[in-house]
């Protein structure tokens, strides 16, 4: 499984809470501050739905995130892959 990411803001201490898939067309369901577009893929017998969303799951926390929005993934036989926005929700006042 290989996993990768761009930062596109601050990063912060490590998250040890779940972290939230929100498919792609789902709304967030909260405020956010963007911290990375976050990549998984995997291949053979990682060529799967669960596996690169646990791998999104994994890097997010990394970066002090919470969720990962907006999320696509691309089915294949051999080589499966999942694309989405690390966020860091806002606490709702």
């Amino acid at each position: 499984m290989d996993a990768e990411r761009v930062l596109t803001g601050v990063p912060s201490a490590p998250y040890t809470g779940a972290v939230r898939i929100v498919m792609n067309g789902s709304p967030p369901g909260a405020d956010y501050d963007e911290v990375a577009v976050v990549s998984a893929r995997g291949t053979n017998g990682n060529a799967t739905l669960a596996a690169v969303l646990g791998a999104l799951q994994a890097e997010a926390p990394r970066l002090g995130c919470d969720a990962v929005i907006q999320v696509r993934y691309e089915p294949g036989g051999q080589v499966s892959s999942a694309t989405g926005v690390a966020v860091r929700t806002r606490p709702a006042w």
